[in-house]
């Protein structure tokens, strides 16, 4: 149901579940817990647009979020990368300054959490599915003072654009396949940019096949500390032309 749609006959137990809307002060508490209130220094507006973005993001199909409530959806789509981008910091990693993309964007994360923490830091929301895309454009619109842009294309294609070798730093979580997601993201990428790939906990085995194909792609990756659930890879080199391929190579045959 869409908050839209309530009228008076709306059952009360119902009013009493939508009535939980997501409040700034939760998450600026949600963020001191986790031991991200220091972003509030980066952005001191930052919890508004957040809340802002979840609150809507609730009321979608469960096709853009399985999380239905305002408790798992700070903690999936605020904390989870925020505490990634924290762990990039806290490794000491160059992460250059310049544009962000994040591919396969979806519902919005990490790409907007990443982008809300560095308004001025331009960002583009890439998604191919017209209602992501949709959703991601009626959002970034209600939000000031950003630089975002939202992007519907396909991965393969939009690298083969202008934005190819044009960012500084690329994102993506729950995209496709760790190989392919790396083949997707690295072409984006200017020499030096930085790719980060929140995969889930993964073996040695995956991450030396992660390995080759970075290296493939003109990159090396560089390990964080445990869990293995975050991989980042800096690109050293012009990736070749053959990449990324098209959609059926990648999916049948991936690096690695």
């Amino acid at each position: 149901m869409s908050r839209a749609s309530l009228s008076s006959n709306t059952p009360i137990l119902t009013l009493l579940l939508m009535s939980d809307l997501i409040d700034p002060e939760r998450i600026a508490r949600e963020l001191e817990q986790a031991g991200l209130g220091y972003v509030a220094n980066l952005n001191p507006s930052i919890a508004r647009p957040l809340a802002l973005w979840l609150d809507a993001l609730l009321d979608q199909p469960r096709n853009l979020t399985s999380v239905r409530t305002p408790q798992a959806a700070i903690a999936k789509h605020i904390i989870e990368p925020l505490v990634g981008r924290h762990r990039l910091i806290h490794a000491d990693l160059p992460v250059p300054h310049g544009p962000m993309i994040d591919v396969g964007s979806g519902n919005g994360a990490p790409g907007l959490p990443f982008a809300l923490c560095e308004p001025q830091r331009p960002a583009t929301l890439l998604d191919s599915r017209s209602g992501a895309a949709a959703f991601l454009a009626s959002t970034v619109a209600r939000l000031e003072d950003v630089h975002i842009e939202v992007l519907r294309q396909r991965a393969e294609q939009a690298a083969r654009t202008e934005l190819r070798d044009h960012f500084a730093l690329a994102v993506t979580r729950a995209t496709a396949a760790p190989p392919i997601a790396m083949e997707l993201l690295i072409p984006f990428l200017h020499i030096g940019g930085i790719a980060v790939l929140w995969t889930g906990e993964i073996g040695e085995p995956a991450l030396e096949e992660l390995s080759t194909a970075a290296t493939e792609l003109g990159a090396a990756l560089t390990m964080l500390d445990p869990p293995h659930d975050l991989v980042v890879a800096t690109k050293l080199r012009a990736t070749d032309d053959r990449f990324p391929r098209s959609w059926n190579q990648i999916r049948r045959r991936p690096l690695g």
